[in-house]
């Protein structure tokens, strides 16, 4: 698990994790027991809230996310709480340990004494967290030693058994000032927490949960100085409907969202009226600066605004082999966000992307490519033909051509620039050299171990944000060496 300083982000002598990419900080008012009232005076109206820890980059509810990310200045964060079979409060969203440890059954039908046999095992998130010391299931009392007082915490007993042990836990510290209880919209918990004097947090858990009259309910039982709604970020079309944001907005409750993966996500929140992002990278959302200018994939461990489809599934997790990220989706196109590369700096200027690539294993069609998508005006997803955002790609088809495209949002098909470059098709396990120049009045594309070159004097868009990825549902894509100058 080590520290090290990577890319143009940090300041002069700052120190940074590899896994968050910001230089850690303490939270502001440091050096003051961290209150709800205290943070709720100065967090402005645009905030960001720690989602499981920070789940998209560490394990989600580790004793090392939650550290990483209030060192990261990071004032709030989510905390879910179980309680097993001899009483012992953990920190644990699942009912079950399946999905996220090493252990399998439920939570509250085991003892504690389990947890000596297993670890954290989140796979999309890289196999350096499989080293020691490995991440393990927290217990509760030891997060609020370690970080009581030190920020915010927003509570939810998700074992309805544990609630009135872990209110005990949090009153027993004497941490209820920093305390804020979550629970979902419907709880019984929500009035007696409210009761007991706690601010909450009255979450819908889902789209399909979500009705404007269920918003109203929610609202009246809520006060707009203490508490918020808090709703869920997806919805059947991508995003949650604007609809149900722009109803709970207009309730005068403070709107959250969760779990947001990309600062495009929370922009667009922000600007319905939403006021907290429960951000499962929270550090990388709320910057709006680039942290790195080459990958860390030989950390073997994902990178802060490294993000594939859905950054909290295993379906799409990449895999790291020494320095190589390989992308080996089956059924699907697997393409990764390179978030914490953008905004490219120079993106109105100029820059260079240079980059190997391999197939390991070939597709079965020689017209699928290895792709880098470029000059994307923000971090939201890209694959080919979804016909969302502006920006290019530039290709290598398996076959060996060379190709160079313009993409427009609304349009799945993209528009090819220059002519199509013959190269020597790919063989499998070969790696070929890459490179992309892109000026202000120009873009080009080389295959530099093929004397290929792809030219256009295309400027429609230079928005600095990159993607890499493979068009194919099939076969296996590797990278290696990529570098911004």
């Amino acid at each position: 698990m080590s520290v090290g300083a990577i890319g143009v982000g940090a300041a002069a002598g700052a120190i940074v994790d590899r896994r968050l990419g910001e230089p850690t900080r303490p939270p502001s008012g440091s050096g003051a027991v961290a209150t709800v009232a205290g943070w709720a005076a100065r967090r402005g109206n645009r905030y960001h809230i720690g989602h499981r820890g920070s789940g998209d980059v560490y394990p989600e509810h580790s004793i090392e996310g939650y550290r990483a990310v209030v060192a990261a200045g990071i004032e709030c964060i989510e905390i879910s709480v179980g309680m097993t079979s001899d009483g012992t409060l953990i920190c644990m969203h699942d009912a079950t340990y399946d999905r996220t440890t090493t252990l399998s059954g439920t939570v509250a039908s085991l003892p504690s004494t389990v947890l000596r046999g297993g670890r954290l095992d989140v796979p999309q998130l890289g196999p350096a967290w499989a080293a020691e010391p490995v991440p393990r299931v927290p217990y509760l009392l030891d997060v609020l030693r370690e970080l009581g007082g030190k920020v915010v915490m927003c509570i939810e007993a998700k074992n309805d058994d544990a609630y009135p042990a872990m209110i005990a836990a949090i009153e027993t510290a004497g941490l209820k000032d920093s305390v804020i209880i979550k629970g979902f919209y419907s709880s019984s918990r929500l009035p007696q927490a409210r009761a007991a004097g706690y601010p909450v947090f009255g979450y819908f858990g889902a789209e399909t949960d979500i009705t404007l009259e269920r918003i109203a309910a929610l609202a009246k039982t809520l006060a707009p100085a203490t508490d918020c709604i808090v709703l869920p970020a997806s919805g059947a079309s991508g995003l949650l409907n604007s609809q149900f944001v722009t109803a709970a907005v207009g309730t005068g409750i403070p709107v959250w969202i969760y779990a947001a993966h990309r600062r495009s996500d929370a922009a667009h929140f922000f600007d319905l009226g939403c006021r907290g992002i429960v951000g499962s990278s929270a550090p990388y959302i709320a910057s709006d600066r680039p942290i790195a200018t080459a990958d860390t994939w030989a950390s073997g461990a994902i990178a802060p605004g490294e993000m594939t489809r859905d950054p909290s599934s295993a379906t799409y997790a990449p895999a790291w082999s020494g320095p190589e990220l390989h992308l080996a989706a089956k059924g699907t196109q697997h393409f990764l966000t390179l978030g914490h590369f953008g905004p490219v700096r120079s993106a109105a200027g100029s820059y260079t992307v240079e980059v190997e690539a391999c197939w390991p294993a070939l597709p079965s069609s020689a017209a699928d490519n290895l792709t880098i998508a470029f000059g994307r005006n923000d971090d939201s997803y890209y694959e080919h033909r979804l016909g969302r955002g502006n920006g290019y790609h530039a290709i290598l088809r398996a076959d060996g051509r060379l190709e160079l495209y313009r993409h427009l949002d609304g349009h799945p098909d993209g528009v090819q620039l220059g002519v199509s470059v013959a190269t020597t098709p790919a063989s499998p396990g070969q790696w070929i050299p890459l490179r992309l120049q892109v000026t202000p009045a120009a873009i080009t594309w080389t295959r530099t171990d093929a004397a290929g070159t792809v030219t256009s004097s295309d400027s429609t868009t230079r928005g600095g944000y990159l993607h890499i990825g493979r068009s194919s549902t099939d076969g296996e894509a590797a990278f290696r060496k990529l570098r911004l100058s």
